[in-house]
């Protein structure tokens, strides 16, 4: 039997080296340079027309306290300054250029927040454009990427969702934010998507310099930390962790973290002009804690979403209920809402990638706001207009997806019919758009509208009265302001905290002293300090006014001791004046003497301190000189 000799094994192949992978390209349908200046011209009036009317508001809420009581923004220069002593100093700095402009007019402070509206809108439209012709949407999109571009853009420009971020002063912090994150996210899929070296390097670049710009205007670009990641995995990478271009994220995302060190312990180590951050937010807040927040947020964020498909109840000052387990309900039902939209935005990852990334863009941005960290405002419809821009986009996508479906009567003109359903929906918003512009742009309708939505709101109340005081009529003020404290007394809304309750306190002793009522500003006063004399904007008016009231009843030591308690924190050379008046009425003429000649060395032609001083000479000269004549009578 002979013996065969068994074939030699073979040996293994050895793997084939993978394949550098190609950058994503964009594969889809390109457009002419004059439809996208056409597109561009038209989002850029739907994102300003109808916000004209808000040119002639008037500064509201805390926009005094971001503007007209800010000493920051007088100035351009140093620039350190506003790197040292602000959080936000790029939305600082932008005040201070509408500052040089017009000082304290408001109306480039508003027509600021208008531009940065239309920029915000332009840049959608790029966003969309580039997404739209990745090879993760190209197929389903990329034909009609200019149409659904303009859409998205159109929508996002006429919704009234975004109305308090383009017209409510203060919120330029979201509009500004939003501008430079959108920047952030072209530059970096631009990155991602080029072919050479000198391209790539040039558009992470860009990325770099808006995140750190984004993160000197407002918190809410930190959220890149965990969009990028996202965008990349879900239309860069066709969802394989391997492929996200790692290297393209952390490049931006390493000074984004240091920044976000440096800005978050300032922030929380130092004091605001309304006293502690702490005091409004942070895991140190004590009106309410964090879970008790996270729980309410998912009614608010539910409501949200709702106001972007149905923007009917919109209001300023929002009295939201904070969760409670005596209504469960309040909590699953909204809760079980969010899940379901999640499962199923998973659920269509490989087949409309476009519906999870909308999904975690609106619940990332919100996350710093809307989550567990504790914030003194519930709601409030500026934190939706950076997620607005990914709700709109996929509006417009599904749009068009459902023109596609119509019979083919109307499926041969799809591109006509989808401009139409567009257009129309642009039409039916734009007027809700311009009532709110409308509201924004007076004062008085603007609070009597947030009390009507919200009366049981303390704080409403307190700046429907506020802006009465402001336009001189006390009566309405008086009473708008005794509902205020009534509402505050019981307790029962969410905005009946401490700080809502020194400010009508405080209002309310301002009406009282200018309708000469003393013994009753009096209390009111005293009572402002004790429930927020914290608060660095209140204690120099309270003390002010309480010095005044002194010096009613002749009381001239007590008046310059509050006075001198209301310079500490107001260095104002009329309060300085004031103060010397007092001391001469006190009899401690050496002392105000001494306060008038250091007011006149860093002020020398103060009319009121100049003329002072010539009179305290001159009744110093006549003194001497009577002061002999006198001696000679008396040895007579």
């Amino acid at each position: 039997m002979s013996r065969r000799r068994p074939p030699s094994p073979t040996p293994a192949a050895a793997p084939r080296p993978e394949a550098r992978r190609p950058p994503a390209r964009v594969v889809a349908a390109s457009a002419p340079w004059w439809a996208h200046l056409l597109a561009l011209l038209v989002v850029g009036l739907l994102a300003s027309l109808p916000y004209l009317p808000s040119l002639g508001g008037d500064f509201v809420f805390d926009d005094p306290n971001a503007v007209t009581q800010s000493t920051l923004i007088r100035s351009l220069t140093p620039i350190r300054t506003f790197l040292a002593l602000s959080t936000r100093p790029l939305t600082d700095y932008s005040y201070a250029i509408n500052y040089a402009i017009g000082g304290y007019a408001p109306t480039p402070y508003h027509a600021t927040g208008i531009i940065l509206h239309v920029c915000t809108a332009l840049l959608v439209y790029a966003l969309a454009w580039l997404l739209l012709g990745l090879p993760s949407l190209a197929p389903r999109y990329g034909a009609a990427r200019h149409r659904i571009a303009w859409a998205a853009a159109a929508l996002f420009a006429a919704h009234p969702l975004a109305s308090e971020a383009v017209a409510y002063i203060s919120s330029r912090s979201e509009s500004l934010a939003a501008v430079w994150y959108l920047v952030a996210v072209i530059g970096f899929v631009r990155a991602a998507t080029a072919s050479g070296r000198g391209g790539r390097a040039a558009w992470l670049a860009l990325t770099v310099v808006a995140t750190i710009a984004g993160a000197a205007s407002k918190e809410t670009v930190f959220t890149l930390f965990a969009v990028l990641p996202l965008l990349d995995w879900l239309l860069l990478a066709d969802r394989h962790w391997r492929r996200v271009h790692w290297r393209l994220i952390v490049i931006p995302i390493l000074p984004l973290a240091l920044v976000a060190a440096v800005l978050l312990i300032r922030a929380f180590a130092g004091q605001m002009s309304l006293g502690q951050y702490g005091a409004t937010a942070g895991f140190s807040f004590d009106r309410f804690g964090p879970l008790q927040y996270l729980a309410t947020q998912f009614g608010v964020i539910v409501h949200y979403l709702r106001l972007t498909v149905l923007p009917l109840g919109q209001t300023f000052d929002y009295d939201w209920a904070l969760a409670s387990l005596h209504q469960p309900l309040a909590v699953i039902v909204p809760l079980a809402i969010l899940v379901a939209l999640l499962i199923g935005a998973w659920r269509l990852r490989a087949t409309q990638p476009l519906v999870p990334f909308v999904a975690g863009w609106v619940l990332l941005i919100l996350a710093p706001t809307s989550s567990v960290m504790p914030i003194a405002d519930l709601a409030v419809e500026r934190r939706m207009y950076l997620p607005l821009v990914g709700l709109m986009l996929l509006a417009a996508a599904w749009l068009h997806d459902g023109c596609g479906r119509l019979p083919s009567a109307w499926g041969r003109r799809q591109g006509l019919t989808y401009a139409l359903v567009v257009a129309a929906l642009v039409a039916a918003l734009t007027p809700f758009t311009w009532q709110r512009a409308v509201l924004w742009g007076d004062a008085i309708a603007l609070h009597e509208d947030g009390v009507r939505r919200a009366p049981g709101n303390p704080r409403m109340r307190l700046n429907l009265g506020v802006t009465y005081l402001n336009e001189g009529d006390t009566e309405r003020a008086y009473e708008t302001l005794r509902e205020a404290k009534r509402l505050y007394d019981r307790g029962e809304s969410v905005q009946a905290f401490p700080r809502i309750g020194a400010f009508i306190h405080y209002n309310l002793g301002a009406v009282q002293y200018a309708r000469k009522q003393y013994d009753e500003a009096e209390p009111q006063l005293e009572r402002s300090l004790e429930l927020g004399g914290q608060y660095l904007a209140l204690r120099p008016m309270a003390n002010m006014l309480l010095s005044r009231i002194s010096a009613q009843r002749g009381d001239w030591k007590q008046a310059v001791e509050r006075l001198g308690e209301a310079l500490k924190y107001h260095d104002d050379p009329d309060w300085v004046v004031d103060m010397v008046q007092m001391k001469l009425r006190a009899g401690d003429r050496m002392g105000a003497s001494i306060q008038l000649d250091k007011l006149l060395k860093t002020n020398p032609t103060l009319p009121r301190a100049v003329q002072l001083k010539q009179r305290m000479d001159a009744e110093a000269a006549a003194a001497r000189a009577g002061a002999p004549a006198s001696a000679a009578k008396q040895n007579q």
